[in-house]
């Protein structure tokens, strides 16, 4: 085999296992928010891949700093490629990355001073099949550690709903990684070789996990104050829900001593035909007694009873501001998560659908909604017409009732990420669309 070939094939190799691990653990964590299909998301991996060790094949040999460049170039496209095919808030996965940057930089620091010292020579390179092996071997001892720090961390961060925060709190270890970087970004045998080299990369990689802790725990708190917030805005939802209730027993109580006074009256008129022996005038008074009652306005949306009488509620508010109502809920009678949680989120999106149907002045308003579970999945929509955009700020909505962010939508979101889904909404041509998916089969 001719040598220019050999180091084509060696680099080429050597390109693919020092980087295809990391993606395969980069992606790991949120192989289930995939914005593309599993299939298309490992082609366009493989192929950027494949792009990258070619490219670095052909430069690396005649040129290690072109090689380098090479690396740092594909290193931001694959950056690029990540945050495009994952479904989640592009901060925090910016945060994650960095992390796992570090990762990245730890395992090729320990491989590079492993071999510079068990291999020195002055012609030393760090691109052979010796050092896929080192990479390898470091990269087998501390995989299974990073894997379940990284998904902890994933959790936590995605579980925490901050937004102003997650814009900035990168920076922090961004910085340190640049530093880093900056001063051990010379990847000669020398330099390689002292332990200044080497501890730069292990106090890198120490002075992260620190960092992360410290921000983990900080997030813990943030998201003990947000599910004790969010717990209040159930309770809410549930005493919202009583009073619904009562409400509804009142009023029909009321209509029923009604009907019972009516009902007396009529009888003794009827008693009276009767006993006159007038058959032709009772059968009149009948039949426009008939006429006058009012039509059966019962309606049974759901089994579950609670989701039945939270939408009947709406059901009657809605047609009492002359809103066009529609629902159609394919529910099990128990179902098959927390009903508090289930009805506190519909509640939310009905409440707000029936605030936005009332301003609206030059159109037919309505509200539909959809409610079915099918394969341990659940699926909400609920689309209402409405005179405006919402106002966003952060991705989150701001309140049309009071200042700051409504918490309607952010309890609804919550909700949903807690059980594996998502929460989507969105305005077009004077319609609102809001669209949930819980997974229960996790």
């Amino acid at each position: 085999m001719q040598p220019r070939l050999a180091g084509f094939l060696t680099a080429f190799l050597y390109e693919i296992i020092s980087t295809l691990p990391y993606r395969i653990i980069a992606y790991y964590p949120f192989r289930k928010q995939l914005r593309f299909s599993r299939g298309m998301t490992v082609f366009i991996i493989g192929f950027t891949q494949l792009l990258e060790s070619t490219v670095y094949a052909r430069l690396a040999p005649e040129s290690a700093f072109m090689g380098r460049i090479a690396e740092y170039t594909f290193a931001a496209v694959c950056f690029l490629i990540f945050m495009n095919t994952i479904k989640s808030n592009r901060w925090k996965l910016l945060f994650i990355y960095i992390f796992l940057f570090d990762y990245i930089i730890l395992v090729r620091g320990i491989a590079f001073f492993l071999e510079a010292h068990l291999f020195y020579s002055e012609t030393l390179t760090f691109d052979t099949l010796r050092s896929v092996l080192l990479n390898l071997i470091v990269l087998a001892v501390t995989m299974p550690f990073m894997i379940r720090f990284l998904q902890r961390t994933k959790d936590l961060v995605f579980q925490t709903d901050a937004p102003s925060l997650w814009r900035v709190i990168w920076i922090l270890p961004g910085f340190t990684t640049l530093i880093v970087l900056m001063y051990t970004s010379d990847i000669s045998p020398e330099n390689v070789w002292q332990l200044r080299f080497f501890f730069a990369r292990v106090l890198l990689i120490a002075g992260m996990l620190g960092i992360y802790n410290v921000l983990l725990q900080a997030l813990s708190v943030i998201r003990h104050d947000a599910a004790m917030e969010e717990e209040r805005v159930q309770q809410e939802s549930l005493l919202a829900l009583q009073r619904t209730q009562y409400s509804q027993l009142s009023r029909h109580m009321q209509e029923t001593r009604q009907a019972r006074h009516d009902l007396i009256q009529h009888l003794r008129i009827i008693n009276s035909f009767i006993s006159t022996g007038s058959q032709e005038a009772l059968r009149d008074y009948v039949e426009n007694y008939e006429l006058s009652l009012p039509p059966n306005t019962n309606r049974s949306y759901s089994k579950n009873y609670a989701v039945n009488t939270l939408v009947s509620y709406y059901a009657e508010e809605a047609e009492r501001s002359s809103v066009d109502f529609t629902a159609k809920l394919n529910l099990p009678e128990p179902l098959p998560l927390n009903e508090a949680e289930f009805c506190s989120m519909l509640g939310n999106l009905l409440e707000n659908a029936l605030l936005a149907c009332r301003e609206v002045k030059d159109a037919a308003p309505y509200i539909r909604i959809l409610a079915k579970e099918n394969n341990q999945k659940i699926l909400l929509t609920v689309d209402n017409t409405s005179a405006k955009e919402p106002v966003t700020k952060d991705e989150q909505f701001l309140s049309s009732r009071h200042e700051g962010y409504g918490l309607g939508t952010a309890s609804v979101r919550t909700i949903a990420q807690r059980h594996h889904g998502s929460a989507t909404f969105r305005y077009e041509r004077g319609i609102f669309y809001a669209s949930v998916i819980l997974d229960l089969s996790l």
